[in-house]
């Protein structure tokens, strides 16, 4: 049993059974809310759920990890949650073992390296993935120290390492990409089959230290799984007519998937759902996540329920992370059949309200009642030690 979650055992069987696509007791939903008398500043809540202390410190785990105990020790885990260390170095930071410098700046950390064409074969072919190479040695390095610290206490999560375009972009930019996947089709699927092989690789070699020593596997994504999964993506598909991403882009996606035990797809942003009938009919792909993006109207609006019902039609996975308004949590229980949809939620600063719209299936309010008097009575119950 795990110090941090008293019912570790009962929430991995269930989801063992959600990535099974079985039917299980109720539906699944993962939450957190503050212990019983903790308390937790914005600053702590963006250091646990926004962790960039690595991203800034790249060699220091020993006080990173002691940043995000010391929170732990603070957040209840509710639900289908389970808690993971995610050792964050910033999205697709499989480019720094190709040689791109991370930068960090404006809350989030950037990869690019001008690169020519005629340098970019070597360049790939050359990063070797072992000791020798400083940022592939620093990911194994900090991997294996959380991992030894963490035993079956929480997860140790697969560091960012990318998607296979997302990478070749920070290598050669956007512009320069699009138009060489248009003169030289043959120099990006070289590319791309380079990147892959050695992608592949650095997910085994760290999966396997963090197998050594605790259970399970786990990414970016809040979302335990029993055996090996990652989140595949495409960022760059975006920018991708759905002729050339079936060309240069799904090839590479299936490989992925096939390689692991489960996989779920990260689609993020409009542009991208021209790409959906083609992820659905890939046998691999377990689940999809449907990303609106920041500008667009929240998950949880009518405009999206077509969007996740295509997803169930076709026998695939839902997990959504839910930060916007708790109202509109139980419009996914109403829409959505059960079967296969997983909602994560984080509400740290405000558990009355969590416990407010948190379904009945839950030990939650559904939402129903005299909110002010559910609170009142909450604060009273509170004060009271109940």
């Amino acid at each position: 049993m795990s110090v941090f979650k008293e019912d570790m055992k009962e929430t991995k069987e269930r989801l063992a059974a959600w990535w099974d696509h079985e039917v299980i007791d109720r539906p699944c939903l993962s939450y957190w809310m503050l212990r019983e008398g903790a308390r937790i500043s914005v600053d702590e809540i963006r250091d646990y759920f926004d962790p960039w202390y690595l991203a800034q410190n790249w060699d220091d785990i020993t006080t990173c990890l002691n940043i995000f105990e010391s929170n732990l020790k603070k957040i209840c885990y509710g639900g289908e949650s389970i808690p993971r260390f995610f050792p964050n170095y910033g999205a697709g930071i499989m480019a720094a073992v190709f040689g791109v410098e991370p930068e960090y700046k404006a809350g989030t950390v950037w990869f690019h390296r001008d690169t020519s064409l005629e340098e970019i074969v070597p360049l790939l072919e050359s990063a070797q993935m072992n000791m020798n190479n400083p940022w592939y040695a620093r990911l194994r390095r900090v991997t294996e120290s959380a991992a030894k610290r963490a035993k079956k206490d929480y997860c140790v999560a697969m560091t960012d390492i990318g998607g296979v375009l997302d990478i070749l972009s920070s290598l050669l930019g956007p512009e320069k990409l699009i138009i060489t996947m248009k003169r030289q089709p043959e120099l990006i699927d070289r590319c791309r089959a380079i990147i892959l092989e050695k992608l592949l690789k650095v997910y085994d070699d760290l999966q396997t230290v963090i197998e050594r020593y605790g259970e399970g596997c786990s990414s970016w994504m809040h979302l335990w799984c029993p055996k090996r999964w990652y989140p595949l993506q495409s960022d760059f598909s975006y920018m991708l007519s759905p002729k050339w991403f079936k060309r240069f882009a799904l090839p590479d996606i299936i490989t992925q998937a096939e390689h692991l035990d489960y996989a779920l797809y990260h689609l993020d942003g409009p542009n991208q759902l021209v790409h959906l009938d083609e992820l659905l009919a890939v046998s691999a792909i377990h689940g999809i996540q449907w990303v609106p993006g920041a500008s667009e109207t929240p998950k949880c609006s009518d405009k999206w329920i077509p969007v996740y019902k295509r997803i169930q039609a076709a026998g695939k996975n839902i997990f959504i992370d839910f930060f916007e308004n708790l109202k509109g949590l139980s419009h996914f229980y109403t829409q959505l059949e059960p079967k296969g949809l997983l909602v994560n939620i984080i509400a740290l600063e405000d558990n009355i309200g969590l416990k407010y719209y948190l379904p009945k299936f839950i030990d939650g309010q559904g939402g129903e009642g005299d909110f002010k008097e559910f609170r009142r009575t909450m604060r009273r119950q509170l004060r009271e030690g109940k």
